[in-house]
């Protein structure tokens, strides 16, 4: 009997935490779906992979944009997962990219359901060595790095030389342009 008590006890707490933690990650209950905004999840999907389609200020897709889930986005970016859950993260495309002349940069766009949610982890995410950049006020960039948001949509870029730095505006002017 005091194994049996014990093993059940052993287990409440766990039960318990886990519960809390897939409660606390449940998507918001969906609104009205205004004008412009996509209807679904699939066809929210089509829009965010759209964005990496066609003319990228010279910037090219190396392999696949690859998309991730709030499970995923934890293999992604690890540690501050929860930051951007808690901000209503819907989904992130992610890919690896070439600039004109082939240098290697990394693009991601997280889909935040609204621009609030986009606006709220981009000043959670804002570093203090970050610089504005002029003509692009909802930009900033740093050593190797681009970060905007546009509508919905959080964007960070990394560059892996300075010749990929040079191209990131580039591509941030493109994906902007897209992202209406």
């Amino acid at each position: 009997m005091r194994i049996f008590l014990f093993v059940v006890l052993a287990l409440i707490p766990p039960a318990f935490i886990g519960l809390m933690i897939r409660d606390g990650h449940r998507a918001p209950a969906q609104a009205a779906v205004p004008a412009g905004k996509p209807s679904s999840g699939a066809e929210a999907d089509k829009t965010l992979l759209a964005l990496f389609q066609g003319d990228l200020g010279g910037a090219k897709v190396k392999d696949k944009v690859a998309l991730y889930d709030e499970k995923g986005l934890f293999d992604y970016i690890d540690g501050a997962a929860p930051i951007f859950i808690q901000r209503h993260y819907r989904k992130l495309a992610a890919a690896d990219m070439a600039s004109a002349d082939g240098s290697d940069m990394d693009c991601a766009v997280y889909d935040m359901t609204e621009p609030a949610n986009a606006q709220s982890i981009f000043d959670a995410e804002k570093s203090a060595t970050a610089k504005p950049v002029a003509d692009f006020p909802d930009a900033i960039s740093g050593p190797m790095s681009f970060v905007f948001h546009a509508g919905r949509y959080y964007v960070k870029m990394t560059a892996f030389d300075a010749k990929a730095e040079a191209a990131l505006p580039g591509l941030a002017k493109a994906l902007k342009g897209k992202m209406k």
